[in-house]
């Protein structure tokens, strides 16, 4: 069976190569690999086009800058494998990863979807987290969290066909990849690989880690919203296309001074893992000036005195 692996990328010079060499390091070798090169402005085309010697990999290189999932459902769109997954473009895995994915389509025919476990990696690629299970499995209701890392599942094209492409409601935030996940476990299991088979890339430079938009503040509450939705009556308000509940939702989140004190704070710590030390004023004040109620507030105000100052 073919395999089409999509990668989006966007300004990702410094980790793009070990991506690409990491897909033409795979022991299975039916596959294509698809970059969607968001309009970089830096080295990131170049670097893609070095390798389209390989006429398994393809470059669809965009004029203007569309944002993350216009540029995904693009290359999603240009697929013409049998079996679809993801690498994101700072992230990496292991030679097997797409043998053994294959190796469950072709020894389950009724499965439509695989995951895997994963593991998270620093920016040098040192392993920094890998999670343990015993076994494979069937997952055979909505779960929160998964054990996957979401761009790592492969699924069967029909599942395209059936559910479309992941919903720009999530543009400019996150979740697109758990919400398809939510619509198709709604319907068919999932078999979960006991092994990791995905490297996910932890540094400061990510979509989950650029905090640009207020709306990231509040994507996993609305995610929570949508599942438990799912899990009651098997459909959501972003299914039924009702818009106007999704925005009084976000506006209900953003109204919530102390849930958004929090949120502003969680930043600020990362921000202060990062040395980001402007950042991290800015979204500390933004969290006491939200609520003076929240103790860890101070605390991580503290954590920034001692990280600043004392070092």
């Amino acid at each position: 069976m073919k395999v089409s692996i999509m990668m989006c990328a966007y300004n990702t010079s410094a980790y793009i190569r070990e991506a690409i060499e990491s897909i033409l390091a795979q022991t299975y070798s039916n596959w294509e690999l698809i970059i969607g090169d968001d309009c970089s402005t830096d080295d990131t085309a170049a670097i893609i086009k070095s390798y389209l010697v390989d006429k398994r990999i393809k470059l669809i290189a965009h004029k203007t800058n569309m944002g993350y999932i216009k540029n995904k459902n693009s290359i999603f769109t240009a697929a013409t494998g049998e079996l679809l997954t993801q690498l994101d473009a700072d992230d990496t895995c292991p030679p097997d990863r797409i043998e053994k994915q294959v190796a469950v389509f072709e020894a389950y025919p009724e499965m439509k979807i695989c995951g895997s476990n994963y593991k998270t990696i620093d920016t040098t690629g040192n392993t920094l987290e890998t999670f343990y299970y015993d076994q494979d499995f069937v997952i055979n209701e909505l779960l929160r969290p998964y054990p996957f890392w979401y761009p790592g599942m492969m699924f069967r094209k029909e599942i395209v066909d059936e559910f479309g492409l992941f919903s720009e409601y999530f543009d400019s935030i996150y979740g697109d990849d758990n919400y398809y996940v939510y619509r198709i476990n709604s319907k068919y299991p999932i078999y979960f690989i006991k092994e990791p088979l995905y490297y996910y890339r932890i540094h400061p430079t990510s979509i989950t880690n650029i905090h640009d938009q207020p709306r990231k503040l509040i994507a996993d509450d609305i995610l929570k919203e949508l599942f438990t939705q799912r899990k009651n009556t098997g459909t959501d308000w972003l299914e039924e296309q009702q818009y106007d509940k999704m925005k009084a939702y976000e506006n209900k989140l953003f109204n919530n001074k102390r849930l958004m004190a929090e949120k502003y704070r969680i930043w600020a710590a990362k921000a202060i893992d990062n040395n980001n030390w402007p950042q991290a004023r800015f979204f500390l004040k933004k969290s006491m000036s939200l609520s003076l109620a929240n103790t860890r507030t101070y605390a991580t105000l503290s954590y920034y005195l001692r990280n600043k100052f004392l070092k």
